[in-house]
């Protein structure tokens, strides 16, 4: 896997738990932002994941 990806995920994935933490305790507005920006660069990283094996199956039967 592309360390990119790879960092993409994991900031994916602190960035919604830290969201929801915020969103727990302290201030709405933050929390939720955080917890949006997550969920996008979850979505940019499970593209990327999906583009790679579309390419990997192509050059397969090459």
């Amino acid at each position: 896997m592309n360390p990119v990806t790879l960092l993409l995920a994991i900031l994916g994935l602190t960035g919604f738990a830290l969201g929801a933490v915020l969103t727990a305790t302290g201030p709405l507005e933050m929390g939720v932002i955080i917890m949006g920006l997550g969920l996008v660069f979850q979505t940019i990283s499970l593209v990327r994941i999906k583009r790679a094996k579309q390419r990997d199956g192509s050059n397969a039967g090459g």
